[in-house]
């Protein structure tokens, strides 16, 4: 188990794909605004320039569909070209689902040590027999990981957007909505230092840009479940406990 990770998305000067429509989509808040390839014959690419050498360590693309259980993706990355070294090679491209389940959209998510990079590089690559690639992110931060992880108690919530209405007959007025989570947590013993990086992440992104936050981004069972791209909901006051350690609570709700 790893503690979890919070990233702020960087701002990027410039992304291209090297085929397919909307690239563009890729850094829109709406996951539902997608970069479509136009083939699954062999990989495509997406480009990105940070605008300068910047120390990362959390490249994800979220909201990918129709990825099948052996596409994959590679990484390469350098400081004056995209291809000076190699972040990860062939690579899963979805990150494990819940055990027993295979949901038609995943996530793809690299979190490891972090390298100093302005260019990237990142080929994407169906599997056998699976539809063109649809992706509606794509997200580069350098996560601000706790040392001491949130306390016990934090949870994920069921949001239902539809609604269901009481009818004389004894039956319900539907109408539909989506069904996505929100999970809420505390970190309880946050060091001053972590409170000023955490703090540099809630002025960044506040409540209305997004944030990328994952419970646990371990590679195992269940990750696309523990991750969370969404917004900040009623951001809360720090409370400090004493000269050394900080309690802050926190919620985010998923964008689906």
């Amino acid at each position: 188990m790893s503690n979890m990770i919070i990233v702020a998305p960087m701002d990027f000067v410039g992304i291209a794909v090297g085929r397919g429509s909307g690239g563009g989509n890729l850094v829109t808040p709406d996951p539902k605004e997608v970069w479509a390839d136009s083939s699954a014959a062999d990989a495509a690419s997406i480009s990105i320039d940070l605008g300068s050498a910047r120390s990362i360590d959390t490249i994800f693309l979220g909201h990918v569909y129709g990825a099948t259980a052996d596409a994959a993706w590679t990484i390469r990355g350098g400081i004056a070209a995209n291809d000076e070294f190699t972040i990860a090679e062939n690579a899963p491209l979805r990150v494990p689902d819940v055990a027993g389940r295979f949901e038609s959209m995943s996530h793809a998510l690299r979190f490891g040590a972090a390298i100093t990079a302005r260019y990237l590089r990142i080929w994407v690559a169906q599997g056998a027999g699976g539809p063109p690639l649809m992706i509606g992110r794509a997200i580069v931060g350098k996560a601000f990981q706790p040392a001491l992880n949130r306390e016990w108690g934090s949870g994920r919530k069921i949001i239902d957007t539809g609604s269901a209405t009481p009818l004389p007959s004894g039956g319900f007025g539907i109408s539909e909505g989506v069904r996505k989570r929100s999970f809420a947590w505390t970190f309880g013993d946050l060091s001053e230092a972590e409170v000023d990086a955490l703090e540099a992440v809630a002025l960044e992104c506040g409540e209305t840009r997004t944030v990328l936050v994952v419970e646990d981004p371990a590679q195992t069972a269940g990750l696309r479940s523990r991750i969370h791209y969404g917004l900040f909901q009623k951001l809360t006051a720090f409370e400090r406990r004493n000269p050394a350690q900080t309690r802050w609570e926190f919620t985010v709700e998923q964008w689906v």
